[in-house]
C-alpha cells in the first residue's frame, strides 16, 4: 500500500504541473477555442485530483489504524 500511496501522490503532483504547462501555453496566445480547452482541461484534472487525493488519505487512514489494531 505504501508503493500505492506513493504513486498516487507522484500522480497527483504530475496533474498539477501538466495543468500548470497547459496555462502557460494558453497564455502565450490565447483563442477562445484555447480558452475553453483549457477550462476543460483543468475541470477535468481538478476532479481527478480530488478524487485521487481522497483516496490516497482512505489508504493512509486505512493502513494506519492497521498497524494500530
Amino acid at each position: 500500500a505504501t508503493l500505492r500511496v506513493k504513486f498516487g501522490s507522484s500522480l497527483t503532483l504530475s496533474l498539477e504541473l501538466f495543468l500548470a504547462a497547459d496555462t502557460l501555453r494558453t497564455a502565450v496566445a490565447p483563442t477562445w477555442e484555447d480558452i475553453g480547452k483549457l477550462a476543460a482541461i483543468a475541470a477535468i484534472r481538478t476532479v481527478l485530483n480530488f478524487f485521487l487525493e481522497k483516496e490516497l488519505t482512505n489508504i493512509e487512514k486505512r493502513d494506519k489504524n492497521r498497524k494500530v489494531g
